[in-house]
């Protein structure tokens, strides 16, 4: 497995992270939550959009993870599309 793939696998878990802050932020009141809400979204969009990034990078050095790499790139597009509703809504 290529290590720009990895470090995309890797940038989901930052997303994982942001999403858990965005998830505390949705339980606990008053004041802290727009600073939770707010952390988190930046978090998670920065882990989305460099798991995408690097995916797009993997996907063109090594065409052997073509596939893989295309697959983790459009979910990383879904889940950005995702939490732009969301923030939209919330």
């Amino acid at each position: 497995m290529p290590w720009i793939f990895r470090f995309a696998i890797g940038s989901l878990f930052v997303f994982v992270i942001g999403a858990v802050m965005i998830a505390w932020a949705c339980m606990s009141t008053g004041w802290e939550t727009l600073g939770w809400f707010a952390w988190g979204s930046v978090t998670a969009g920065a882990g989305l959009i460099g798991s995408a990034l690097l995916a797009m990078l993997s996907a063109v050095i090594h065409q052997e993870w073509r596939r893989f790499s295309l697959a983790l790139m459009s979910a990383s597009v879904f889940l950005f599309l995702v939490l732009l509703i969301f923030a939209r809504f919330a």
